[in-house]
């Protein structure tokens, strides 16, 4: 069960996971002994996937983000998705509903690393179609949900 101690701390995490757990233990008013026992319970029952760091990925010379939608045979759609998700290059598949089953974001150098891309997954036996478009700017790319911001979570 979770309480309004453990949606703070995520709260909290989510803004700066860099935060020490004496620095959180500060900030709630507890015992880092506390703290560290609740993470550890947060982390075991999946509440916290992971902690981690947003890099700019333009800076590291991936320019191009191109947001790939698939049609897949038959019962193949996680087959597919998840042999796609292996690619460093691809940061999410979806599984989703609609004309397509599957949407995958992915990040490339350049316009021929994302054609061979392309090209690739066409190829694949139970690809059935493909759109791409590509990103022109990002205007909102945020990893902390505006639900864990407000007091109402």
């Amino acid at each position: 069960m979770v309480d309004d101690v453990d949606v703070k701390l995520v709260k909290l995490l989510a803004q700066d996971s860099r935060l020490s757990i004496r620095m959180l233990a500060r900030e709630l008013g507890l015992a880092p002994s506390t703290i560290h026992s609740r993470l550890r319970k947060l982390m075991e029952t999946g509440l916290i996937k992971r902690f981690t760091v947003a890099p700019d990925y333009e800076k590291l010379g991936f320019s191009l983000t191109a947001l790939i939608l698939l049609q897949v045979e038959g019962e193949k759609i996680l087959d597919v998705g998840e042999y796609i998700a292996r690619d460093p290059r691809v940061m999410q598949v979806y599984d989703i509903t609609g004309d397509y089953d599957l949407a995958v974001v992915a990040k490339f150098r350049n316009i021929d690393e994302l054609d061979s891309f392309i090209k690739t997954v066409n190829r694949m036996k139970f690809v059935k179609r493909s759109v791409t478009s590509l990103s022109l700017r990002t205007i909102k790319e945020d990893f902390i949900s505006p639900l864990l911001r407000s007091d109402n979570a």
